[in-house]
């Protein structure tokens, strides 16, 4: 009687692919774009942060991103929120773009309808949001239209605004609502469409998880420092156990005032992608004409090596993003060209020293 058991191939999940790095499942971000920075998208079982800008309005839409691609493909949500009403945050989502309109990249473009200087022609960009690929996931969202309110109806989506909180409902934690978070995570991803026993595709399905501004002042009591630490640990055990993905934004530029500043090394450890966004508003990049093109830049804080030998490598980390009405852009950071070197030949001849035949400025004409 032969040994040998056939091997059964993995049920395929909507809005999921293999990663061609890392042989593993991973979803999209909403924002092709990211996705491309961090080879396509992020695995199965992840937490991904994002460092809140300090007005927290681009992340908000990365934000948006995540939960829109998620309904498109029929994810089960979870979106956790202190400071506004989850419910209406979902009502504002963009909604997709159909592939009609969605125009592909003229090859044939000349040099003189660069935007930029000819030596930037043979640059590649990391905007995919007008170039369709074979490999995506993800899809394209237009910011300047929102969401039917009728169509949130539609599916599994889980709100948790901290009025579930029990006092004195936890033993682990000072704060009672990260003991209530964790319950109502951990209950959902128990659910039976979770069970990882079935093998019919129906019954396969991803959860995603979205908790905004982490770490704010509504988070905070008096042991705010252990116990936001042990509630991540705790988390990204769950996530791991179960067919999710996490995102979390963080106000880091909060975190300064506190006297152990160990917080935000700690809180890197327990996150497996991490970005911040440094927004230019209020700095004094905004009036730089160097980066005029530009609302911001996107810094790469962490990428772990999840069920890989080696995390991917982006091709640079020079990024820059820009927020038009319809989308957010992420780019190469492109600075523009040197100009007026005109003006600094004409300076350099006015300070020789030799005396000249002809008219002009020299110091020994005479």
């Amino acid at each position: 009687m032969s040994s040998f058991v056939k091997r059964r191939g993995a049920v395929p999940i909507k809005g999921t692919r293999v990663s061609l790095h890392s042989a593993q499942p991973i979803i999209s971000s909403g924002n092709p774009s990211l996705d491309h920075i961090f080879g396509g998208g992020f695995p199965i079982g992840s937490v991904i942060a994002i460092e809140e800008d300090k007005f927290a309005n681009y992340s908000r839409v990365l934000t948006k991103y995540f939960l829109a691609e998620g309904l498109v493909n029929g994810h089960s949500t979870l979106i956790a929120n202190l400071e506004e009403d989850p419910v209406e945050l979902m009502k504002t989502l963009p909604t997709p773009v159909d592939d009609a309109e969605v125009k592909p990249i003229n090859n044939n473009q000349t040099p003189e309808d660069m935007r930029i200087a000819f030596r930037y022609n043979n640059l590649s960009v990391v905007d995919l949001e007008q170039k369709p690929s074979t490999q995506q996931i993800g899809h394209f969202f237009d910011l300047s239209k929102q969401i039917e309110p009728s169509e949130l109806d539609k599916h599994d989506i889980v709100y948790w605004n901290g009025s579930q909180t029990h006092p004195h409902s936890s033993n682990i934690f000072s704060n009672p609502i990260y003991q209530s978070l964790l319950d109502s995570i951990h209950r959902k991803c128990n659910q039976s469409l979770f069970d990882t026993s079935s093998t019919d595709v129906k019954d396969k399905n991803l959860l995603r998880i979205c908790i905004n501004s982490l770490g704010s002042p509504l988070w905070y009591d008096r042991n705010f420092f252990p116990d936001v630490i042990l509630f991540l640990t705790i988390l990204k055990s769950i996530i791991r156990n179960s067919i999710s993905c996490c995102l979390i934004t963080i106000p880091d530029h909060l975190f300064h005032h506190f006297e152990n500043n160990d917080l935000y090394a700690r809180l890197i450890d327990q996150i497996d992608y991490c970005v911040a966004l440094e927004s230019f508003a209020g700095s004094d990049k905004e009036m730089n004409p160097a980066f005029k093109e530009y609302h911001g830049l996107l810094n790469i804080v962490k990428l772990s090596a999840l069920n890989a030998l080696a995390s991917f490598t982006p091709e640079t980390n020079d990024l820059a993003f820009k927020l038009r009405r319809r989308k957010f852009v992420i780019e190469k950071l492109h600075l523009p060209p040197e100009l007026g070197e005109d003006n600094r030949e004409e300076k350099k001849q006015k300070q020789t020293l030799s005396c000249s035949v002809g008219g002009g400025n020299n110091k020994l004409d005479f």
